[in-house]
């Protein structure tokens, strides 16, 4: 009998997708090298078929290069929250995926925008992964001081951030590193983390 870590369908298969979710780690260590043109048409082409499909308007999904990437990342790591992912100044990932959302000052509707942006953001990252591409969400960041280094038209807010690059190989020697890797061994099994049921069992 194979056991269901949250892998399987109600079939008992193991999809696609569910391999990439297994697959998908966050990566805080990046070779030498970066995303291709087609690689980045194709994450931003994968998140706004899935924001479209959803009928999502808040989500914005940038993936920023070059001195952009480099003036982003030194906007997010100003002040004490800032400096919780002191890897990020010295990464090898040229570019940098900024999630942010347009959120209506009705807190309902402003918690929904961040959701959509959140979920919009991970199919993001998952389509980099299936790509061989490494990502990590961060969100310990100084959001007001991107937005106030890029501000948008719309007034979107910032709700998280991610390298992308190549993913190294090697474990890098660091305490951060380790305790990284020493967290991500212990993650809970995915069919603790969501529910799979048919339409037709809903009440």
């Amino acid at each position: 009998m194979t056991k269901n870590d949250g892998s399987l369908n109600l079939r008992g298969e193991v999809t696609p997708l569910m391999k990439l979710l297994l697959q998908r780690r966050s990566r805080r260590k990046y070779a030498e090298g970066v995303a291709t043109a087609d690689q980045i048409a194709a994450i931003l082409d994968c998140a706004r078929a899935f924001q479209g499909r959803c009928g999502f308007t808040a989500p914005r999904i940038e993936i920023l290069g070059g001195e952009e990437r480099n003036h982003v990342v030194k906007a997010a790591m100003k002040g004490a929250i800032g400096a919780v992912n002191p890897w990020l100044a010295f990464t090898h990932a040229q570019h940098l995926m900024v999630c942010s959302a347009v959120c209506p000052p009705d807190p309902a509707r402003h918690d929904l925008a961040i959701k959509q942006a959140a979920m919009t953001m991970q199919i993001a990252v998952l389509a980099a992964t299936e790509l061989g591409l490494g990502t990590c969400w961060i969100a310990g960041i100084n959001h007001e001081r991107i937005e106030q280094l890029c501000a948008r038209p719309d007034s979107a807010e910032v709700i998280a951030i991610s390298p992308l690059g190549l993913p190294s190989a090697r474990m890098g020697l660091s305490w951060d590193a380790m305790l990284y890797h020493l967290a991500a061994k212990r993650r809970k099994p995915l069919d603790k983390l969501w529910m799979a049921e048919r339409w037709e069992d809903r009440a």
